[in-house]
């Protein structure tokens, strides 16, 4: 691994450390389940889509590799076996106050890393991550597809999703990095942005390389399109027009790969 990948690892490593000590102690103060209605709505959204695919394909496991939270695996069927990996032994306190919040008893939490996973090869029904690998150049990403591969069982999945950068969160996120620090809000700091395409592309070329054979290969978007904070009433008025009038302005893009083999 080189210094330049090494000192974007550590970075993330620390910030994302301190996010979820605070995340732990406001939780505490402040028990809500969700921090907004947005919140709620788009892991539902997200949620729905995953459940429906383990239901199609009779999948019984998961791993999801960064899984800071590990919102979005909790919040499945809790007859899915979870594995949440993460580099960060914080974020994965943060993921057991989640779980617990949630009544979910059936999850793993390994401390691990995603570009050395450590598993055995096809133990795997679904990885999935969110808001991980766009912190990565395009060689770190193909690492990190490899390592995923690997550990996917024959005929099943991966998904990786990154940041719209067309969605309204992401672009006001955008704009806070240029405003001091004392103006509240998430602000953009390593991220990269990516296509659909580049992704699709890349894991195309990886699986390849692999010798496995992808089913499908697809692109959804999740997330209203609107900022977070958000009013209820403009989420469930303008937002809605938005996603039907521009579904690729959703704040995730995720590319899921179905396997053959």
């Amino acid at each position: 691994m080189n210094k330049d990948l090494q000192k974007i690892i550590d970075h993330e490593n620390q910030s994302w450390s301190q996010i979820f000590r605070k995340k732990i102690i406001n939780d505490k103060q402040n028990p809500k389940k969700f921090s907004s209605y947005w919140d709620e709505q788009y892991y539902k959204e997200i949620t729905d889509y995953v459940n429906y695919l383990f239901s199609k394909y009779h999948y019984l496991n998961l791993l999801e590799e960064g899984s800071g939270s590990g919102r979005s695996s909790i919040l499945l069927n809790p007859n899915i076996d979870k594995t949440l990996l993460d580099i960060s032994s914080d974020a994965l306190e943060y993921a057991k106050h989640i779980s617990k919040k949630f009544n979910i008893e059936n999850v793993k939490f390994v401390i691990g890393d995603i570009f050395k996973l450590p598993f055995e090869e096809k133990v795997f029904d679904f990885i999935w991550s969110i808001g991980v690998i766009e912190h990565y150049d395009i060689s770190a990403i193909k690492d990190v597809f490899k390592e995923a591969i690997r550990v996917a069982k024959p005929n099943g999945m991966i998904a990786f999703g990154v940041p719209n950068f067309y969605s309204g969160p992401i672009f006001k996120a955008w704009i806070l990095r240029y405003i001091p620090k004392s103006v509240p809000g998430y602000r953009l700091g390593t991220e990269n942005f990516y296509k659909e395409k580049i992704l699709k592309d890349a894991l195309a070329g990886v699986a390849k390389k692999e010798g496995r054979n992808i089913e499908y290969l697809e692109a959804k978007y999740f997330g209203n399109p609107l900022p977070v904070e958000s009013p209820i009433w403009m989420i469930n008025s303008v937002g809605k027009i938005l996603e039907f009038l521009l579904p690729k302005n959703k704040f995730i893009i995720m590319i899921f790969c179905k396997f053959k083999n």
